[in-house]
């Protein structure tokens, strides 16, 4: 198995490894190591079946059911996003289900089916954001809250911190985003959403984000922790699909 870094502040190709193959327990840990490491990975060229998506995730903690999007009627753990079907496309910066109290650790998309241009989608790393801020503003939200609320019903509710801390590298990093983060505590309405506004804008700065398009069975394995993604709704009237496992994480701290 090879990981080849991006010319990018994140992500790296993995290659030489065959997904629908069971993993060796080396290669369980060199891929936790990189996941860590370059925080968004991809596996180029893969074409697994659902069957072998699960067995891949769960090699990394228990998959998760999505409380809301639609998912495979025999692979419940499999999110479907098709735009032939039925499926938001996920424009908006954003970690995933941040409103969670316990947020997944990662997410496993494999893209079925590729329009011939557009749809890419980005990352952006959230480590690299903090160390990038100016004092002033690391001093002012170091100890900082923020509400974040589903879009979804029943409504889920959880409270983090602006700043979390990865629990395997010991990286700062932001933790809002534009989806489900709603309003940083202790200050005013106004105040709030102007903070909001300048660290979403700041931790979507281009220094800071990996671009990858897509080919249909190529997989993306990113650490929620620590990164946000968006999508470019750039490739009507063609057909995009994807299958999404995510894993379970933990508390933000």
């Amino acid at each position: 198995m090879k990981v080849i870094p991006k010319l990018a502040p994140l992500g790296a190709t993995v290659e030489d490894i065959d997904l629908r193959e069971p993993l060796e327990p080396d290669d369980v840990a060199a891929i936790r190591t990189a996941l860590v490491d370059y925080q968004v990975l991809f596996f180029p060229d893969q074409g697994i079946d659902p069957a072998d998506q699960i067995r891949f995730g769960a090699a990394f903690g228990r998959l998760e059911n999505h409380a809301a999007l639609d998912a495979l009627a025999d692979h419940p753990e499999v999110v479907v996003f098709d735009t032939a079907v039925k499926a938001p496309i996920a424009e908006w910066w954003h970690s995933d289900v941040t409103c969670a109290p316990e947020p997944p650790m990662g997410a496993i998309l494999q893209m079925v089916i590729a329009p011939p241009r557009g749809g890419a989608t980005y990352w952006a790393s959230m480590t690299a954001a903090y160390d990038a801020l100016d004092e002033a503003t690391r001093i002012d939200i170091e100890d900082r809250q923020a509400r974040h609320r589903s879009w979804w019903q029943p409504v889920q509710e959880s409270i983090h911190p602006v700043v979390r801390t990865h629990p395997v590298s010991g990286r700062k990093g932001l933790f809002v985003n534009t989806i489900f983060t709603k309003e940083i505590m202790g200050l005013s309405p106004e105040d709030s959403d102007d903070l909001l506004a300048r660290l979403i804008a700041h931790a979507t700065n281009d220094d800071f984000v990996v671009r990858h398009d897509w080919s249909a069975g190529d997989i993306a394995f990113w650490d929620n922790r620590c990164t946000k993604h968006r999508v470019d709704n750039d490739f009507a009237p063609a057909r995009r699909r994807g299958h999404r496992i995510a894993i379970e994480g933990d508390a933000p701290r």
